[in-house]
């Protein structure tokens, strides 16, 4: 009796069927685990971004008097308010570069520096935008606000999440609301 000891061709070729079958679909699993991954990492990047500007921005409301009247004795200019400072393309265009270290930026309004910083972090490549933006609302029909000078200081963060495999734009938006003097 002649008894045959290992593997024939073909059940070694089943065998490597079988285990493709049962791995192929784990790894691609762990492929868009990862993209997925990616993409909540810049995510919670834009919510730094965007959080660390609006506490910042907080501090800002309980000076806003101190800060305008800077302004104004600076440049002469007897129009300033907090919103056109914020506004202010100089300061904008400032918060937009790239870096890699984190940057004291100084809120500026026509060219002239004011004397208040803003300290931001490096902004990733995968970001193309970190902008302010500060619109009057009318508070004359809210009762809570009771007739005030108020601010929506929008603060925006928009990336492109290439690496997460998504190439729309996303972004993330918060808003921080001021009294004006």
């Amino acid at each position: 009796m002649n008894l045959r000891r290992g593997l024939s061709m073909v059940e070694i070729m089943v065998a490597a069927v079988v285990i493709t079958m049962t791995v192929g679909p784990l790894l691609g699993l762990l492929s868009s685990s990862n993209r997925i991954s990616n993409g909540s990492l810049y995510e919670e990047m834009a919510v730094h971004y965007a959080r660390e500007i609006c506490d910042q921005l907080l501090s800002l409301g309980q000076r806003e008097s101190e800060i305008v009247n800077d302004a104004k004795i600076m440049t002469g200019n007897p129009s300033i308010s907090l919103g056109s400072i914020l506004n202010d393309a100089g300061f904008q265009a400032m918060l937009e570069e790239h870096g890699d270290n984190t940057k004291i930026i100084p809120l500026q309004t026509n060219g002239t520096m004011l004397p208040v910083r803003f300290t931001v972090s490096p902004l990733n490549q995968a970001f193309s935008r970190r902008r302010i933006t500060a619109n009057t609302i009318n508070s004359s029909t809210n009762s809570i606000l009771k007739g005030g000078n108020y601010l929506k200081v929008k603060v925006q963060v928009v990336w492109k999440a290439s690496l997460s495999g998504n190439d729309d734009l996303r972004e993330v938006n918060m808003a921080v609301f001021l009294k004006e003097n």
